[in-house]
């Protein structure tokens, strides 16, 4: 397991929000109209990559992109996965030298190739998630997929957004860092103090 320690205040006290995932495969997603700035992936990946992770990233453009292209010149190729909707999108993918492969069936429409997100989803233990459209501030369809799924799935999410997500009774948002990006933490609640929030492992 890997732990994270979240620093939250509350009132005029301070304390530590501890809890921890399984040293899977970090999902990077987000809005298809999005650039991530190059440094911002490769710190994101070095800090995770030192703490033992592998990575999952979808065929789309934008964010995908981004982080395709980082970890295409980062020393962890070979704990990528991409998941494309579409054959078409591996032979396009090849040149990155990461291992690609279709997770959607054959013959879906576009409109259901969205599943593909639901299957990098499942198999992630976390998600980095970069949601708003840089034209009109808002959640893209499949950011709203992706955040909703892995919340349904008790995996934890940090989100790199202008405004925090909704509270709710069903897990913590919590302003904080992730290797240098700001952003915030949205935890389903663990089952003990520091610990996983899902047992299923």
């Amino acid at each position: 397991m890997v732990s994270f320690s979240v620093p939250v205040k509350h009132g005029g006290s301070r304390f530590q929000f501890r809890f921890a995932v399984q040293k899977l495969g970090v999902l990077f997603a987000g809005s298809r109209h999005q650039d991530v700035p190059q440094s911002m992936c490769k710190a994101l990946i070095q800090g995770l990559a030192g703490d033992g992770f592998s990575f999952w990233v979808g065929c789309a453009n934008g964010v995908d992109r981004s982080f395709r292209k980082s970890l295409s010149e980062s020393a962890y190729t070979d704990r990528v996965i991409v998941g494309c909707a579409f054959r078409g999108r591996v032979k396009a993918l090849s040149n990155y030298g990461l291992s690609a492969s279709v997770v959607v069936p054959e013959g879906l429409s576009p409109k259901a190739a969205l599943r593909r997100t639901l299957y990098l989803v499942k198999r992630s233990c976390m998600v980095v998630l970069f949601p708003e459209d840089p034209y009109t501030g808002q959640w893209g369809r499949g950011s709203r997929l992706v955040f909703r799924a892995a919340l349904d799935q008790l995996k934890p999410v940090f989100v790199i957004c202008s405004s925090s997500p909704k509270e709710s009774d069903h897990y913590r948002v919590i302003g904080s860092c992730l290797y240098g990006a700001e952003g915030f933490w949205v935890v389903p609640h663990t089952i003990s103090d520091g610990g996983l929030c899902d047992e299923e492992f």
